[in-house]
């Protein structure tokens, strides 16, 4: 890969990291708004910040892929000039489809090893006894009860690495986390081991809304030789009427 694409690439990559850590305060912030609310109107919120985030990262990276279109235009027709060290100097700014996607990948890399590594190690939740209350001490000459307190007396929890990273992708997860609402220990040990691929669907937005760029570019290209067309089609109207001995058209006010 050349070097000038392989900056390319990690300019884009940047912008990739930058969304998920946006979308991970904006999740964060938003929606404890909406946890007391009912599961309608959590699930409707936190669909609508998904799907607010999805749109204004596809709708980015197409304006990207836009740009590198046209700069690929004007160096066709440098090209076609004869200026081609110019062109060749602005090579690397192309439009390339792969671009988005090495960019994707690598901007998503950093919290997808994290992700991965939460899932690989993620374990049911433990439980520690903190302490029982005065009364319950006249009960703890019972086996069924004074054995399985003891036993909860033994069990430790400790925080490691693990913890930490699980709440590092949680909080860049904000929003799907809310979407789910609270999760039983079952629920939660599905939804670390499913954080690999939540991790993924951001990027994966970028990438194909990138692929989109030569989509908008010909629309922009069709509605500027439009907008060139309209005064030549006036012109042309205003020819006819003085040909047939009519003046140009005037308003009038009233």
């Amino acid at each position: 890969m050349k070097k000038g694409r392989g900056n390319q690439i990690v300019r884009m990559a940047l912008g990739v990291l930058g969304y998920e850590a946006a979308f991970g305060v904006f999740g964060f912030l938003m929606m404890p708004l909406a946890t007391d609310a009912a599961a309608g109107v959590r699930i409707g919120v936190s669909a609508l910040v998904i799907a607010g985030a999805w749109a204004l990262v596809f709708f980015g990276a197409a304006v990207r892929g836009e740009r590198d279109c046209a700069v690929s235009q004007m160096l066709d027709k440098l090209r076609a000039q004869g200026m081609q060290e110019k062109a060749r100097s602005e090579e690397n700014k192309r439009f390339w489809r792969m671009k988005a996607v090495w960019a994707a990948l690598l901007g998503g890399a950093p919290l997808l090893l994290v992700a991965v590594f939460v899932a690989v190690t993620a374990q049911p939740y433990v439980y520690a006894l903190q302490g029982t209350p005065t009364w319950m001490s006249s009960y703890l000459a019972r086996p069924e009860i004074g054995d399985a307190l003891a036993y909860l007396g033994d069990t430790s929890v400790s925080v490691g690495v693990q913890d930490y990273a699980t709440v590092a992708v949680r909080f860049f997860l904000f929003a799907y986390v809310s979407l789910f609402g609270t999760m039983s220990d079952a629920a939660s040990l599905l939804f670390d081991r499913l954080c690999p691929i939540l991790t993924l669907l951001l990027p994966a937005v970028y990438a194909i809304g990138y692929q989109f760029g030569p989509v908008r570019r010909a629309k922009a290209v069709r509605m500027i030789e439009e907008a060139k067309r309209r005064p030549r089609k006036r012109l042309k109207k205003e020819a006819r009427n003085r040909l047939a001995g009519k003046g140009p058209e005037k308003k009038e006010l009233i």
